[in-house]
């Protein structure tokens, strides 16, 4: 494959296969540099067409807790004054309101 711009999908999936051939290849190569261009205009593209949206503040903690098993008054336990947790819970309660 030639080194060129990903512009459509088909071209993003010919650069996908061919990170997927490149993939154990050694860095500072030829064949490694071309991974790490080809990666690089991956990225690009997927940035523009497939964006990752920030979670909310709450969503990242609740993610955080349940992905090492904790209960949330693990979480609150951490907080020294009781307003710092009232303000995360009355945030949240927001957020979910604008759902």
């Amino acid at each position: 494959m030639d080194l060129k711009p990903i512009k459509i999908e088909a071209d993003y999936r010919q650069a996908l296969a061919e990170v997927e051939s490149l993939f154990d290849v050694e860095l500072n190569t030829p064949e490694g540099n071309k991974l790490e261009i080809l990666t690089t205009l991956i990225e690009a593209y997927e940035s523009k067409h497939y964006p990752i949206e920030l979670p909310l503040p709450y969503e990242a903690i609740l993610y955080y807790l349940e992905s090492r098993n904790q209960p949330i008054s693990s979480f609150i336990k951490g907080f020294k004054y009781r307003g710092v947790t009232e303000d995360l819970i009355n945030e949240t309660l927001n957020d979910i309101g604008k759902v």
